[in-house]
């Protein structure tokens, strides 16, 4: 059976769209820690793999999406084991206008990204993490209540992060409207949304509300090598 392209979408976003990004070492692959914290082994990774993976990951802690039978092997450290699901955009209705309030956020909003993503906490969000691009949010007397953009991007498929919106507006509706206008501008570009949600978020029933569609469990998980 041949692989999907969401089996693992950072090892292949790594190889493909995000190639600029990549630091490599054999079969390891990462991006730069202030992008995103992500990297990517073989699912049936061998001893060379993870030394290759202990090489590019230094002093940093990688996070790996991987099936949930994944097991990390000694000499690692684990700080996060989660379970993770991820849906496809099969049924989302991305019709209509883009709505007067929401903005393009790029690389002069960063200060306010983190300001909200500190906040609010989404999901990693770094400093250059707005390299992705595709990033829209509502912006009220100067300040972002709220926001959405583009992550790992293979082939076919651009993922939906950081989802977010201050405590004080939330309940208007801002990221159903947000995660709209971002699939919106990916199914203009010619590709399909997707996107994850860890297991017990309660924001995976306004995804399924809006149309999105389970596609596979996985699991993230957070590893660093231990140190002597």
């Amino acid at each position: 059976m041949n692989a999907h392209p969401l089996d693992d979408p950072i090892g292949l976003a790594l190889r493909t769209r995000h190639a600029h990004h990549a630091l490599a070492k054999g079969t390891a692959l990462r991006y730069p820690s202030d992008v995103a914290p992500f990297g990517s082994i073989p699912f049936d990774a061998t001893d060379d793999d993870w030394a290759s993976l202990a090489t590019i990951a230094g002093a940093d802690t990688i996070a790996m999406f991987v099936p949930s039978e994944f097991r990390v092997p000694h000499g690692w450290q684990t700080h996060l084991d989660l379970g993770l699901t991820q849906l496809t955009d099969d049924d989302v209705d991305t019709c209509g206008e883009r709505l007067s309030d929401i903005v393009d956020l790029d690389e002069t909003d960063v200060t306010e990204m983190l300001r909200l993503t500190s906040l609010t906490r989404p999901g990693p969000f770094l400093p250059r993490t707005v390299e992705f691009g595709g990033y829209v949010g509502v912006v009220e007397n100067g300040r972002l209540m709220a926001m959405a953009g583009r992550r790992l991007s293979v082939p076919g498929w651009v993922e939906i992060s950081a989802v977010c919106a201050d405590p004080e507006v939330r309940g208007r509706g801002y990221a159903r409207r947000l995660i709209t206008e971002v699939a919106r501008g990916i199914r203009l570009d010619g590709d399909r949304a997707f996107l994850h949600v860890a297991h017990g978020n309660p924001a995976r029933g306004l995804y399924e509300a809006m149309g999105f569609v389970v596609r596979r469990d996985s699991k993230v998980v957070d590893v660093s090598p231990s140190r002597a």
